[in-house]
């Protein structure tokens, strides 16, 4: 049987290839929120997210745990003002997704959110004085062009309700991004685990009964534990390993898997527009991603 040496284990090429692998377990589990509010037969959007966030904070705490050899104290106590305000940002994201999927499909929702590098981008420049490339001002444009599109044709009522969720959702996504960068901070688990307390509190004043039914917990559990919790770690770990263009696109399995369950076990139709904005919106994503640098990032820990 052929054993590994302890310089190929270390190596960029080993590092990179259980980075990839993450990210796309990320992608799998990411794809799967449509399908599990969709199965959500009595609980509100503010049960949603408050037990959700339960899940999420639960399964923090224990890869803060065992990353740390039991000790979560330090950890936190590197976190610092722009982690509470990243964590804010990042709560905020949690409810506009959960609200944008109540009120739009699930398509809308998954197209609007691979915008968000792109709003980062701005963010960015205004905030940070960044430098924006012209491949990446391009890939803004076509991503306008192709929110325009989508967003035009949803203008009625619950739609225009559940576009407005999902802006919302990428803007928050957006921010989070720009101010980690801002911050330069190592570890990003402390500011998820403060978006999960904030969701949850938030949650906890906008509930008036937290009866729900046993099903119902428990797909909000697992979409806390699985589907955001764990994607998030092997998300942040996986991301240190993958260049930034290839994390682009494996993270689009997403957005290409996340209509299609939906449209199988649901019969949710994304609807040609959707279909045509979501394009243009991809389109600018492979734009970015073609520019982007491909060596391999330095080794890091969560």
């Amino acid at each position: 049987m052929t054993q590994l040496t302890q310089s190929q284990i270390t190596s960029p090429d080993h590092h990179y290839r259980n980075g990839a692998i993450m990210v796309i377990i990320c992608g799998l589990l990411w794809s799967t929120a449509g399908v599990g509010v969709r199965y959500i037969s009595e609980a509100s959007g503010w049960h949603i997210v408050f037990f959700r966030s339960v899940g999420l904070i639960f399964t923090i705490f224990m890869v803060m745990a065992w990353h740390h050899k039991g000790d979560i104290i330090t950890p936190l106590k590197g976190a610092n003002k722009l982690s509470f305000l990243a964590g804010i940002f990042l709560g905020a994201s949690f409810f506009g997704n959960i609200f944008a999927l109540l009120h739009t499909s699930v398509a809308n929702v998954t197209f609007l959110l691979s915008s968000s590098p792109f709003i980062a981008a701005l963010l960015g420049w205004f905030i940070l004085g960044e430098r924006v490339k012209r491949r990446t001002w391009a890939a803004i444009a076509l991503t306008s062009i192709g929110v325009s599109v989508m967003v035009g044709h949803a203008l009625n009522g619950d739609g225009l309700i559940g576009m407005a969720f999902a802006l919302m959702m990428a803007v928050s996504y957006a921010a989070f991004s720009v101010i980690m960068r801002r911050g330069k901070e190592g570890e990003m688990l402390p500011a998820a685990l403060i978006g999960g307390i904030f969701s949850m509190l938030v949650a906890t004043f906008a509930i008036e009964d937290f009866f729900i039914s046993w099903a119902d917990l428990a797909i909000c559990l697992a979409l806390g534990c699985f589907q955001m919790g764990l994607a998030l770690v092997l998300f942040i770990a996986g991301s240190k390993h993958v260049p930034a263009a290839e994390l682009t696109l494996l993270t689009m399995l997403e957005v290409i898997l996340s209509p299609i369950w939906v449209w199988f076990l649901f019969n949710e139709h994304p609807g040609n527009w959707t279909l045509i904005g979501g394009s243009i919106i991809m389109l600018g994503v492979v734009v970015q991603a073609a520019g982007a640098p491909r060596r391999h990032p330095q080794t890091q820990m969560l």
